[in-house]
């Protein structure tokens, strides 16, 4: 059993929640309430917690979490040995995952460019703000991943990954959010500029029909990848 989280870090405030990982062989979590503090209790097993460590969309926040987890029980090392493998973590392990990872997902979210283009043509505005909304989500994390940084913790996160990627990924982000003050109109433009700037700075790993697909999306958009962007 370990102790993760803000408490493990030493960061928690008086509303932050309780986060306890039980390593065993038991697989499903638990919520609950005590004396007014929700407690996530979560229950994997040793594999699934390795296979964490090593999956291009989680390791950034699992492999951190167990550095910084405080070890409650551990009668047979179960928890020392996982904790030393996240402390040996190395990039040059993954990158070939990361790599097909950020292809597949950015090949994947064109479709909800796709989306966003027909609610904004149609006037469907409450659809456009979700996918205006998925999209500014996500492309935080994708643009983050190639950066190598463990980030840990959601808390701060989209702060962090605006600071990380750059002036004009942080002011996208902020556009898209709506924390700029910005009208609704260009906050959907933001979002589609997201995906363009998370795109364009992952042209490495793009090949073929991905490749292909991210472009055309792109281009729709608005904002071209493999030309002058319109702004």
């Amino acid at each position: 059993m370990l102790l993760a989280g803000s408490w493990a870090r030493g960061d928690a405030h008086a509303g932050s929640d309780i986060d306890l990982w039980v390593v065993g062989k038991r697989r499903s979590p638990r919520v609950m309430e005590r004396d007014g503090r929700l407690v996530w209790v979560r229950f994997s097993t040793a594999g699934d917690e390795r296979a964490e460590m090593r999956a291009p969309g989680r390791l950034d926040g699992a492999v951190p979490g167990w550095r910084t987890a405080r070890v409650v029980r551990d009668p047979h090392g179960v928890a020392t040995r996982l904790q030393a493998e996240a402390r040996r973590f190395r990039w040059s392990a993954v990158r070939r995952a990361r790599d097909r990872y950020l292809a597949d997902q950015l090949a994947a979210w064109a479709e909800e460019v796709a989306k966003l283009l027909r609610a904004l043509e149609t006037g469907e505005r409450e659809t456009a703000s979700v996918q205006r909304n998925l999209l500014a989500n996500q492309m935080a994390f994708l643009r983050v991943l190639p950066l190598e940084r463990l980030w840990d913790t959601e808390n701060g996160f989209w702060e962090r990954a605006g600071r990380w990627a750059g002036a004009s990924f942080r002011a996208a982000q902020r556009t898209a959010l709506g924390t700029d003050g910005s009208r609704w109109e260009a906050s959907c433009e933001a979002a589609l500029r997201l995906y363009s700037l998370t795109a364009r700075a992952n042209l490495p790993v793009l090949h073929g029909e991905k490749r292909r697909l991210v472009a055309a999306a792109c281009r729709r958009a608005g904002y071209p990848i493999e030309g002058a962007a319109r702004r």
